[in-house]
């Protein structure tokens, strides 16, 4: 034990091993509630007849903060694939949104799939991050 009280373990405190398994469950945590906010932001915004989406657009730029954010921790902690994954489908949702309007039919043009595949995305990540929490394999040392 060190002065503190505090065990050592790899040259690290045992309470920051203890604040990175919880930073990761919150990243799950509200990925997961962004993704499901977003589709519903979506699902208002192609049904409704409103002149004006404010809200719903805002929330969508907020939703790509996150994502965004969510992607560079996965790249800080040496995740590259899904790190880079996320980005690469965060672009091509930003590209894909701009044909995304009122009236907006689901059917197979490249705007529409990448705006849903992004969200599916977003979704098995935060899947993979609960699991990750659950079930932490040796891949996932770098988070602790």
């Amino acid at each position: 034990m060190d002065p503190l009280g505090e065990l050592k373990y790899d040259g690290r405190r045992q309470e920051e091993k203890i604040i990175r398994p919880c930073s990761r469950l919150s990243l799950a945590v509200v990925t997961l509630a962004v993704v499901m906010l977003t589709f519903l932001a979506f699902d208002d915004i192609t049904t409704g007849n409103q002149t004006g989406f404010t809200a719903e657009y805002s929330f969508l730029l907020a939703a790509t903060l996150w994502c965004l954010v969510v992607a560079m921790c996965l790249i800080r902690t040496r995740h590259f694939v899904p790190g880079g994954t996320s980005v690469a489908v965060l672009v091509a949702a930003i590209w894909g949104q701009r044909s995304v309007g009122p009236g907006t039919v689901p059917g197979w043009e490249p705007e529409y799939v990448a705006t849903v595949a992004a969200l599916g995305w977003f979704l098995v990540l935060s899947i993979w991050l609960l699991i990750q929490v659950r079930f932490p394999s040796r891949a996932s040392a770098s988070w602790e």
